[in-house]
């Protein structure tokens, strides 16, 4: 603005009071209908340039794509006020449209403007007189432009293509003007950068100076169409600049025509797209570096959408339910994890956004997997999981938790059994005695409940021994085939008596174990005894060893077909002094754990093949056997 045009500003006037306001001597505008000014308003939305027609009831008839990109409810009908878009719906004391239809002339002056919540900016405000095919006084046309955009020392031309033209200067878009005959007519500073045509080599020359060889028809088509529409929408594609490069554009154009409508040429907007071009490939080389993490992260990364259906499965997820990832898409998550509580779990994400360690069970066709849940709210809605088995992490807290129980009670074993042994021992031998000398029948009878008693409390003092012993003796290699043979010949009389079918299926090719002999040999008898004593009469046990997958470990298993071991009680039953038998002491089974435990191996209970009770004894394989 020049010194001239109006007093110096030295301070911001009050929200809806103008810095100024002149007349500027512009024909009017003719348009047929508020329609007519589609290609003009896209022009000046590509610059940043706001444009309203308002009729003389001060009502928004028109507006280009810039204004109703602030507010959609200025299309038609809005007040000129703009109450949806500035802060006051106050109207100015100078309003320019007022003015307009008040003097029939353009008008011209600075405004401050913000949307309610927004910094106040300055705008340069141009109102000019639009008449109808008739020639009747019908609209006021008002523009907006930024003077942060053009800088609020750059002088106002004349017009609203000269306005246009100055915004395009400003602009990072190239603005390149073609005559009729293709010939370049304007060339601004822009495209002088975008392209590195200077002003003088560029002006004269044929458009297809811009176009690659190969492009040559889409330019004929594009000059078609905006001949016989008035515009061409933004389009992305390619240019040649003056050392050879092919610079990718987003290219819009629109008419240019004469008062008698004729059409003259076209401006075309050339838009640099290097810079995002470069972006979109750093960007694609991120998307595909974190598809291909998300695919073979060891973790199952799941994705579900707004409906709680499967979105995502990587291929963790697959080995982790055993399901292939066209069977889990599209799915529920619930029915893909088969937990209904997952629902409840996408529901916490809504809340909180981050969900992080919820523990789970899961559930694939051979069984339940206990797993460890996190989780967060997706920007574009959804949410993403991470799921990580931790059955390997719960084996090795309940082993530990099991070791340290077992440490504990082994020393307390070994103390008490020290103390009650030598008592019991006299005891015992005392009533023997008595019982030789001849006492009377009561006396007799109650000496042997002596005896009885203390045999009983003696064989109980054993089994403590052998549980604080644990297996420390020397260790050979065992043949495990051997080893159960020995164990079923001893019980051949008492499964015998109870018409128990063993059954054994031990291949001859098992590899030998590295183990203490007699350890393993108390292991076999209590699992094989407690199946026997388990099972009906005419009931049947099972044994059965196999090598593991790794071939470094062997399976050993025995199992029955009697009531079995409930769920609830499975972790227990390893826990010295707890039986469920009338008659047990509840040390036998805590007895093998430990010495299963000692030989670097692990022992398990669960169901069996035949219904029962299904005791499993895992050994690592000698390290010769294993080679």
């Amino acid at each position: 603005m020049r010194a001239s045009d109006g007093p110096r500003l030295t301070a911001l006037a009050p929200l809806g009071e103008p810095y100024y306001s002149r007349r500027v001597a512009d024909p009017p505008l003719r348009i047929a209908q508020p329609e007519d000014l589609d290609p003009l308003g896209d022009a000046l939305s590509a610059f940043g340039i706001g444009m309203t027609l308002v009729d003389r009831g001060m009502q928004v008839r028109w507006a280009n794509g810039w204004i109703l990109g602030m507010a959609r409810e200025l299309s038609c009908g809005g007040s000129h006020c703009f109450s949806a878009m500035w802060k006051s719906s106050q109207r100015c004391p100078d309003c320019l449209p007022l003015l307009v239809f008040r003097t029939g002339e353009a008008q011209e002056g600075v405004r401050e403007r913000g949307r309610p919540g927004a910094p106040v900016e300055a705008y340069r405000v141009r109102a000019v007189p639009v008449v109808d095919a008739a020639g009747e006084l019908r609209w006021a046309a008002e523009s907006f432009v930024r003077l942060s955009g053009l800088g609020v020392a750059s002088d106002l031309a004349s017009g609203l293509k000269s306005l246009a033209s100055e915004a395009a200067a400003a602009s990072s878009a190239a603005l390149v003007v073609v005559d009729a005959q293709e010939r370049i007519v304007s060339w601004g500073p822009a495209a002088v950068e975008v392209f590195g045509w200077a002003l003088d080599e560029a002006l004269g020359r044929r458009i297809d100076l811009l176009v690659p060889a190969e492009r040559l028809d889409e330019e004929r088509a594009i000059a078609e169409r905006v001949a016989r529409e008035g515009r061409f929408p933004r389009t992305e594609t390619v240019r040649c600049a003056r050392d050879g490069r092919l610079v990718p554009v987003a290219l819009s154009a629109v008419a240019l025509r004469d008062e008698a409508g004729a059409f003259i040429g076209r401006s075309c907007t050339f838009e640099d797209l290097s810079v995002l071009h470069q972006l979109r490939g750093r960007l694609a080389a991120q998307e595909q570096l974190l598809a291909h993490v998300t695919r073979e992260a060891a973790d199952a990364i799941l994705g579900v959408g707004r409906d709680g259906c499967v979105t995502g499965f990587n291929r963790a997820a697959e080995g982790l339910l055993g399901l292939g990832a066209g069977e889990a898409l599209g799915r529920p998550l619930a029915e893909v994890a088969g937990d209904p509580a997952a629902t409840a779990l996408l529901g916490q994400v809504e809340r909180e956004k981050v969900v992080r360690g919820v523990r789970a069970a899961w559930r694939r066709a051979d069984g339940e997997v206990p797993v460890e849940v996190s989780a967060a709210l997706l920007a574009g809605g959804g949410v993403a999981l991470v799921a990580r088995d931790v059955s390997g992490q719960l084996e090795l807290e309940r082993r530990m938790m099991r070791s340290e129980k077992l440490a504990v009670v082994g020393s307390l074993a070994a103390g008490l059994a020290h103390e009650i042994g030598t008592p019991l021992n006299v005891i015992s031998a005392t009533a023997e005695y008595l019982m030789v000398d001849g006492a009377p029948g009561e006396r007799a009878r109650r000496l042997r409940e002596i005896v009885g008693e203390t045999d009983r409390i003696s064989r109980l003092v054993r089994e403590l021994l052998a549980f604080a012993r644990g297996s420390g003796a020397e260790r050979a290699l065992v043949d495990v085939p051997a080893a159960v043979s020995r164990v079923l010949s001893l019980l051949a009389i008492p499964a015998e008596k109870k018409r128990v079918r063993v059954e054994a299926d031990l291949p001859a090719t098992l590899p030998p174990v590295l183990a203490d002999p007699d350890g393993l040999h108390q292991v076999l008898v209590n699992l094989l005894v407690n199946a026997v004593s388990a099972v009906g009469d005419g009931g049947r046990v099972g044994v059965r060893a196999r090598t593991g997958p790794d071939g470094a470990h062997l399976a050993l298993e025995v199992h029955d077909d009697g009531p079995g071991v409930p769920e609830a009680l499975r972790e227990r039953v390893f826990d010295p002094f707890f039986t469920t038998r009338p008659d047990g002491t509840g040390l036998g089974l805590a007895v093998c754990a430990r010495i299963v435990a000692a030989h670097g191996g692990d022992l398990r209970v669960g169901a069996g093949p035949l219904g029962g009770a299904c005791f499993s004894v895992l050994l690592p394989v000698a390290p010769e056997a294993g080679r």
